[in-house]
């Protein structure tokens, strides 16, 4: 099940880059409980048993992942082997990555069918979004039948609106970090706690300390502007889909839009790009790279 190529339609300013406190060791589970899953990447290399490695293209790699001094460093896409079925949740990593803008970018989850479950996203104001990837930052995820709500050192950043209640999630690590793939990061530990009747914590956990700010050195937004975050729609397969036969060329009268980044496009739609036209071959919502020439998996030439 790929996780390449996994994105979000929604553009995060990279403000407030602050250093988190030092957090390695932090007693999550005076806060939150049991815990279902957790890797402070102690051993002498990856865990297999806990972890699956994904190249660019989705498919399963040996190679990408070392750990020296009880930190975690990856250059591929990370995925948990576990799958967390009860209804709430709240997972946790210490990070540090340069990266684009987008929490997601750095610790996500994915539904049974390896998307980011489907619904709308929200940006929450005061939240922060640090991309310098100079210090590691605290995120977490706290889901429940109806949300999933991204938080960076105990500040809310991002909320989806679930379109359909909540199923079992897996965790995914360095995905997409430059919108196409994946990038370096160091992980100094990941913790899940789960509970089938309710959250968890009541609120995102906050580090033990602050540290004093940096200046924001996030990337530029994309070219092409991004919808307003309330409208913004939730990404689509990791894995595009094997290619059904196209359907007949369209009639020369039919107005055809030319294709465009941060569009939610269905089946069946037709795009016109560097002069040739396309058919969508199944929902998905476009982002810079995913140009008609470079996917064809998601379309075809007609």
């Amino acid at each position: 099940m790929a996780a390449s190529g996994l994105a979000v339609a929604v553009w995060l300013p990279g403000r407030d880059d602050v250093a988190s406190a030092d957090v390695h060791g932090h007693d999550s589970a005076a806060q939150f409980g049991h815990s279902a899953f957790q890797d402070d990447f102690n051993e002498n290399g990856l865990d297999r048993s806990k972890w699956s490695l994904l190249g660019d293209n989705g498919a399963p790699v040996d190679g990408g992942a070392q750990v020296s001094d009880g930190e975690l460093q990856v250059d591929r896409l990370l995925r948990s082997r576990q799958r967390f079925t009860d209804a709430f949740g709240h997972a946790e990593a210490r990070i540090k990555v340069r990266r684009e803008n987008g929490v997601w970018r750095a610790f996500a989850v994915l539904d049974e069918t390896g998307r980011v479950p489907q619904g709308t996203l929200e940006t929450i104001d005061g939240g922060i979004d640090p991309t310098s990837g100079r210090h590691f930052h605290t995120y977490a995820i706290d889901w429940s039948p109806e949300t999933v709500v991204w938080s960076v050192d105990g500040k809310p950043s991002l909320r989806l609106l679930r379109a359909q209640p909540g199923g079992p999630l897996t965790l995914v690590l360095n995905l997409a970090t430059d919108g196409r793939s994946s990038t370096d990061m160091v992980v100094d530990f990941v913790r899940v706690f789960t509970s089938p009747t309710g959250p968890p914590t009541a609120s995102p956990s906050e580090p033990s300390d602050s540290a004093s700010p940096e200046p924001s050195d996030s990337a530029s937004p994309p070219e092409s502007p991004s919808p307003s975050p309330s409208e913004s729609t939730s990404p689509e397969p990791t894995s595009p889909p094997e290619s059904p036969s196209p359907s007949a060329t369209p009639s020369a009268t039919a107005t055809i839009a030319a294709w465009a980044p941060f569009v939610a496009y269905q089946a069946g739609d037709l795009v016109t790009f560097a002069g040739a036209t396309y058919r969508v071959l199944e929902a998905h919502t476009s982002l810079p790279g995913w140009e008609p020439t470079k996917l064809p998996e998601l379309f075809a030439k007609v």
